[in-house]
Formats: structure tokens, C-alpha cells, sequence
């Protein structure tokens, strides 16, 4: 810095002048003319500026205003696009929900993946679409099945059975069912029901021979012994007309009728599964006659010479006689063989009785030998 009074070099950091003495002067002198050129310049600075500003800020209004007016299109556009999508989506989404070769063939994706779960409303939709489809309702019994719930299997099922529709394995099917719950009423009825050969052998271990009765039913005149015969271990009978399966004894021994009356006998087999024959039945009426009267050989007579008297009771008769003209009983003497013919004028009396113990008529005839 030079000293304004002396012009002497001043240091810096020097407040005083060493050569003069005088105060440095560290504000320089206030000029009038050089701060009017000073704000002129400031002003006219200061214009620019404003003027610069104004007209970006005027091109950034129009290019905001354009950007908001493009962005608005593409919202509009995005907007149609999301709803004709939507529709179209809809609609692809309804001809689905109403096609059944759609529903049906989602159902079977399911299902050959092993998703029963997702594949049983693809299948019953597929069945609203077309009921009573086979195809259909087959692959609902087989879910049903796999989830457990026979309940909703066994009536289609049934329904084929009532139709005449089952096929083996359908039937095979219900036969199990029906044997599983032990409801064996249910699988003779289904028996009834089928007239398919190839579907009979099916029920095999079902069927139950009815038991045969060794004597027809019949009215008989001798006590009878009925046995009662069957393949199956338990027979069941009763002989008061009651229901056997309900009422009856089981079978050990032939039945011995020997009372006069009428006795119905009515039976069953039974096998280990528990299953009941048809019932057989067999009536039987024991009704005792009197024998025929024996005929003797020769007839009565005068004779000079000895007879031999034979006695010919009726079958499966024993004669009894006597010669004092009296009845003859039981207890009288039996006939074994040929009798010799007594002297003088005899009366030989006769009866026959039969295995009940019923008597013939007294037969008699006059002998007269007299030698």
C-alpha cells in the first residue's frame, strides 16, 4: 500500500505511515460518479434478469401444459384398453362357465393330476351343463369314493342299478358298499335286480341255497321223520308257521311226526356271513286210518279133512285172533304163521293193526272139521 501524503511504501498490516506518520486510509474515498455508473450497471443487469426469467418460466408453462395433456390421453387409452379387456375377459370367462367340453376337460386335468379337489366343481358344473352325463357322473362316484363320501355315491349308483346301467365295475363297486356296512338285504335286492350272466357270478358268496326236506309235503297215514337238509353248517327251522329267520331253533336232528295233525315246517340255511336262504317250507298231515279187515285162506266151511288157515293182514299190519268167538285185542295172539284148523265147529276172529295202532274191523269165519 503507497502512503497518500508522502507516497512512502507502506507494509501491509501497517496502520501508520513510518516515514510520515500519517493514519492509513483503509476505506478508499467515496466516489459519486462511479456509483451512478455502479447502479446503472446493477439496473441494467437487473432487467436482463427479469426478462431472462420471464420467458423460461413461460416456456416451462407450455411444456408442463403439454406433458399434463399427454398424459391425460394415455390415461384415457389405458382406460378403454382396462375395461374392453375386462369385457372381452368376461366374456371369454362366461363361454367357458357355459361350455362343457371346457369344464369337463379342466375336470379331468384335476383329476388325472390326482387334485380331486379342484377337479369336483369342474365336474359338477360340467353335469348342471349336461345332466345325467355318464362320463360325468362316473368320475363324481369315483371322487366321492376317494374322498370318502358314499353317501353321495351309492344313490347314482342305485339309479344305474333300477335303469339295468351297471356295468361289472359299478356293480363290483356297490356289492362292496353294501358288504362294508354288512347291509346284505341291500346286495340280494341288487341280485334281483341284475339280468346280466356275466354280472351273477359276482354275487356268489351271497347266495344261499334254500335247505331241501327229505319227504314231500304231503298227508301221510304212518308217523314220518323229516330231516331237513342243506349245504350251508346252520339251519334254522320252526314248525308253528313263524318266520325261521326270526323265531326258528337251529337243526340238529330229524324231526319225528307221529301225532294225528297237520305241522308246517318252515326253514332256512344261514351262512358264515350271516346271509339267509329263501325260505322253504313243506306241509305235512298225518291222518291215521283204520287198516283194511285181514283176509283168511281157506274160506269158512265144513271140511273133512285139516286146513292149514293162513292170515293175510293189510301192509304194515299185525293180525291178532281168537277161536272162543270172542273180540279180539292186542293182547289176543299174534299171528306168526299159518294156524291148524281145529276139530269141530270153531269161529276164528281176526283184526289187523296198523304201526298208530289203529284196529281194523273184526273179520270172521266158521269153521266146521269134522274128521
Amino acid at each position: 500500500m503507497i502512503c497518500k501524503k508522502c507516497g512512502a511504501q507502506i507494509p501491509d498490516n501497517y496502520v501508520y505511515c513510518g516515514s510520515c506518520g500519517a493514519e492509513v486510509q483503509l476505506v478508499p474515498d467515496y466516489n459519486l460518479l462511479d456509483e451512478d455508473v455502479l447502479g446503472h450497471i446493477i439496473q441494467k443487469e437487473a432487467k436482463g434478469q427479469k426478462g431472462s426469467s420471464t420467458s423460461k418460466n413461460g416456456r416451462k408453462a407450455k411444456k408442463g401444459q403439454r406433458r399434463t395433456l399427454i398424459w391425460c390421453v394415455i390415461g384415457v387409452f389405458l382406460l378403454v384398453l382396462t375395461g374392453a379387456s375386462l369385457l372381452i375377459y368376461q366374456g371369454i370367462q362366461k363361454k367357458q362357465y357355459n361350455s362343457y367340453s371346457y369344464q369337463f376337460q379342466k375336470a379331468e386335468g384335476y383329476f388325472l393330476e390326482g387334485d380331486f379337489i379342484q377337479a369336483k366343481p369342474y365336474y359338477q358344473r360340467a353335469l348342471e351343463l349336461k345332466p345325467g352325463d355318464r362320463d360325468v357322473l362316473k368320475r363324481l362316484v369315483a371322487l366321492y369314493l376317494e374322498e370318502g363320501e358314499e353317501i353321495l355315491a351309492v344313490p347314482i349308483l342305485e339309479r344305474w342299478a333300477q335303469e339295468g346301467q351297471l356295468d361289472r365295475d359299478d356293480c363290483q363297486t356297490l356289492i362292496e358298499i353294501y358288504d362294508k356296512k354288512k347291509e346284505y338285504d341291500k346286495i340280494l335286492s341288487l341280485y334281483d335286480q341284475t339280468d346280466e350272466d356275466s354280472l351273477l357270478e359276482l354275487f356268489t358268496e351271497y347266495l344261499v341255497e334254500p335247505p331241501v326236506f327229505s319227504s314231500a309235503s304231503g298227508t301221510y297215514e304212518k308217523p314220518l321223520t323229516i330231516a331237513i337238509l342243506a349245504e350251508e353248517e346252520e339251519i334254522l327251522y320252526t314248525t308253528d308257521g313263524q318266520d325261521p329267520v326270526r323265531y326258528g331253533i337251529p337243526y340238529q336232528s330229524a324231526i319225528s311226526l307221529e301225532e294225528e295233525g297237520t305241522t308246517v315246517i318252515l326253514t332256512v340255511a344261514r351262512n358264515e356271513k350271516g346271509i339267509c336262504s329263501e325260505t322253504a317250507k313243506a306241509t305235512y298231515t298225518i291222518r291215521y286210518e283204520p287198516p283194511e279187515m285181514p283176509s283168511v285162506s281157506p274160506s269158512g266151511g265144513t271140511y273133512p279133512q285139516a286146513q292149514a288157515i293162513t292170515i293175510y293182514p293189510p301192509d304194515g299190519c299185525t293180525a291178532y285172533y281168537t277161536w272162543d268167538g270172542s273180540d279180539p285185542t292186542e293182547a289176543s295172539a299174534k299171528y306168526t304163521g299159518p294156524l291148524e284148523m281145529p276139530q269141530g265147529n270153531q269161529v276164528l276172529s281176526v283184526i289187523a293193526v296198523n304201526e298208530a295202532g289203529l284196529k281194523s274191523c273184526i273179520y270172521r269165519v266158521n269153521y266146521v272139521y269134522m274128521p
